[in-house]
């Protein structure tokens, strides 16, 4: 039964791939950095509406067949991000493709972490095939030179999700014929004060990504070498989330936060400070204790510290700010620093917000709980 979760995750995360070079796409229509990350926010920008939408929509009857929607419809409406070349016309499609997809992560991992609890399989190690798909998908986008290649590649990701999730236990949503709305209220105060540094420390993680194929660029490299980047920072993700559950009952929620803070910031303000190639991708490595621990963290936190009515709520929360407020500020704040100082300094301001935003959560967050777990 846990190999189809399995397989699951490994899909969900192929499209990102697809996502994370599409800067690299646009830079070649000659759009300037600022239009580029503003492109790269829309996702962002429209996902706190349709995540909400999407998963309160869900959470109210069977889930599987609303993934299975937003994958088929997602490979097709790539397409006409494809077919327009001027960024006018491209930033309005943008922002309707991302309605769709970007609730397709959140909506299957909630199917994926109910399974686990009932069935007893750890998610961490589930979730370790995301990370690898993600690794394989990013390394062959990198030597696509074909645009049209490109674009197949993201449509056929996406309708592959929709194949997975025709063998995927039907999962009925929290709140099967219940009225519930969503709101941001009734949750616990720790748990905003940590998407508070999600938030800030993830827009250091969308610049870097986004902007790696460009930096690669204006140091003379191939773009291909952001692709071994980039799947290397996605590789190294494995050995943590095998040990996941461990790690996090025993370092507790908060120091897990503020040492993947600090590791981040190190790691960009290194890779805008080397001009090494080898160091440039060596630097990646950061990531075994980067964003993967701060999203699992967090999203522990939701599963063994939030009840199920308001689980739902939490997990859109979750990722509003992960895939949302934090891309919008990292691409948008991002976008115009490294149109007006330079591509290098943007990477050198990021890394010195993760590791302030680190030292003050440090300081005054006290809650129990998001203290160290003995289950």
């Amino acid at each position: 039964m846990r190999w189809r979760f399995y397989l699951l995750e490994f899909s969900i995360y192929i499209p990102l791939a697809f996502f994370t070079f599409i800067g690299n796409y646009f830079n070649q229509l000659h759009f300037s950095d600022f239009q580029n990350g503003l492109i790269g926010s829309s996702s962002a920008i429209v996902l706190l509406l349709s995540n909400p939408f999407w998963m309160h929509f869900a959470d109210k009857r069977v889930k599987n067949g609303v993934l299975t929607f937003l994958a088929f419809a997602s490979a097709i409406l790539i397409w006409s991000v494809y077919t327009f070349k001027t960024f006018w016309f491209v930033l309005p499609i943008v922002f309707t493709v991302g309605f769709l997809w970007t609730s397709i992560v959140p909506l299957a991992e909630s199917i994926s972490t109910v399974h686990s609890e009932e069935q007893g399989f750890s998610f961490g190690k589930a979730r370790m095939m995301g990370s690898i798909g993600f690794a394989a998908a990013i390394l062959i986008m990198g030597y696509v030179k074909s645009n049209t290649l490109f674009f197949l590649i993201g449509s056929i990701s996406f309708a592959l999700i929709g194949v997975v999730s025709f063998f995927i236990p039907k999962t009925k949503g929290f709140n099967v014929g219940k009225e519930m709305h969503f709101s941001f209220g009734n949750l616990p105060a720790p748990f905003y004060r940590m998407l508070v540094l999600e938030t800030l420390v993830l827009s250091s993680n969308a610049f870097g990504l986004y902007f790696l194929p460009i930096l690669m660029r204006a140091r003379g490299y191939s773009v291909s070498f952001a692709g071994v980047a980039t799947a290397i920072q996605a590789l190294v993700e494995i050995p943590f989330l095998f040990f996941a559950d461990r790690i996090v009952k025993f370092l507790g929620v908060k120091r897990l936060l503020v040492i993947a803070s600090v590791g981040f910031g190190i790691r960009w303000i290194l890779t805008g400070a080397f001009d090494n190639l080898i160091l440039m991708v060596a630097v990646q490595a950061f990531e075994f204790f980067n964003w993967i621990a701060i999203y699992y963290a967090i999203l522990h936190y939701v599963n063994f510290n939030i009840k199920p009515s308001l689980r739902s709520n939490a997990q859109t929360i979750f990722w509003m700010t992960t895939s949302g407020f934090s891309m919008i500020f990292g691409l948008i704040m991002g976008g115009w620093i490294a149109n007006t100082f330079g591509v290098k300094n943007g990477y050198l301001f990021f890394g010195i917000m993760s590791i302030s935003t680190a030292v003050f959560y440090g300081i005054f967050e006290h809650s129990t709980d998001v203290a160290a777990e003995k289950r």
